[in-house]
């Protein structure tokens, strides 16, 4: 059996530690080699992993360490310049720190103060968030009426089915053998009665259950939920068509351009798109008629809704009005400049009621 050779690691480690030394003295190694040198080695100082498993005797190990740090530099010649100008910088940079160090600890105590050992917010502070959380919540039901029962208030302003259905029609031959056209804010279903008319496939949403719940009874397929949240849930692609009526003024406008930054990821190349939304060109609209649902946020111009569009890329948009409006002055006048102010007044006040921006996706 042979005799197997005893290493000396201690022995080995000073050999090491006294050839770095004579040559940091030669000026071959910097001072960074001297903090490697005062390093532990295992089963001295913990790791941060084992810090995280104890953090109050963590910290109180690291608030104990001194901060070390030798300025003297070991460069033959300008080494004493070099020593120099880092004493005259860390005299320089004292004072600095200092306010740095008292603004952290200020933080350090408002966050202890905030937060309980285990990390969650301390009582108070978290009985203030849940408070400012209801109350938001409060004000943005408020401030839409959305407490108003719904199926009362589609009898009394939502319109005659027949008129819906008469206004939706003009739309669906854009979606002529389509397979997966969805009906944002679908309502009633009405549109989507219509698709299936017309074997089309689709698919409504409606951030109102009750809606949701009456396209289901009539066997259409609905869900409820909110327009924004389901678009930007869709895959690449995976829709071609959108058929939107009278949920644009219902949204602000940065969850509009969301919407349709959504669609664009989500529509098939080549999918029309139709939105339908109150003519904001028609002062009749914008004074009176579009106020009747408190949950119309703003009108949107057609020249706007065109822009959004355009501007994200969409194709071939174009603007169609209808619904026009029961009241008009008369223009059969004898007198031209008359006949002319009437017609002119007909236009700015008494224009059609809805109209309806086109677009399609691109085809690349």
């Amino acid at each position: 059996m042979e005799d197997r050779a005893v290493v000396d690691l201690d022995e080995i480690l000073r050999e090491v530690r006294d050839r770095v030394r004579r040559k940091r003295e030669r000026g071959v190694y910097g001072p960074a080699v001297e903090a490697l040198l005062r390093t532990e080695l295992p089963g001295g100082r913990r790791l941060l992993s084992e810090d995280m498993q104890d953090p109050v005797g963590a910290l109180a190990e690291v608030l104990d360490d001194d901060i070390h740090y030798d300025p003297t530099s070991h460069k033959r010649i300008v080494g004493p310049f070099i020593t120099l100008a880092r004493r005259v910088v860390m005299r320089l940079m004292n004072g600095w720190m200092e306010a740095v160090l008292d603004r952290q600890d200020r933080i350090n105590r408002l966050f202890a103060a905030a937060y309980d050992v285990e990390g969650r917010l301390a009582p108070r502070f978290g009985e203030r968030l849940a408070r400012l959380e209801r109350e938001w919540q409060r004000r943005k039901e408020r401030e839409v009426a959305s407490n108003l029962h719904s199926v009362y208030f589609q009898a009394r302003f939502g319109g005659d089915e027949p008129v819906i259905r008469a206004q939706s029609e003009q739309f669906i031959e854009l979606f002529h053998a389509r397979r997966r056209v969805l009906d944002l804010g679908c309502g009633r279903g009405i549109f989507l009665e219509l698709l299936r008319d017309r074997d089309i496939g689709g698919y409504g949403v409606d951030i109102d259950p009750k809606m949701a719940a009456a396209c289901r009874e009539k066997g259409l397929e609905a869900f409820e939920a909110d327009a924004l949240a389901h678009l930007e849930s869709l895959p690449p692609g995976s829709i071609d068509g959108v058929y939107a009526r009278h949920i644009a003024e219902h949204v602000l406008p940065g969850d509009l351009v969301a919407m349709l930054r959504a669609l664009r990821r989500a529509l098939a190349p080549g999918s029309p798109l139709v939105f339908v939304t109150p003519n904001a060109a028609s002062l009749s609209v914008t004074g009176h008629s579009f106020w009747l649902d408190p949950s119309h946020i703003r009108p949107i111009p057609p020249e706007l809704f065109t822009f959004y569009l355009e501007v994200e890329g969409f194709m071939r948009v174009s603007i169609r009005t209808f619904e026009p409006s029961e009241r008009r002055l008369n223009e059969q006048l004898t007198d031209q400049r008359a006949r002319e102010n009437a017609q002119l007044l007909n236009e700015t006040l008494f224009a059609d009621r809805d109209y309806a921006v086109i677009a399609s996706q691109p085809v690349a």
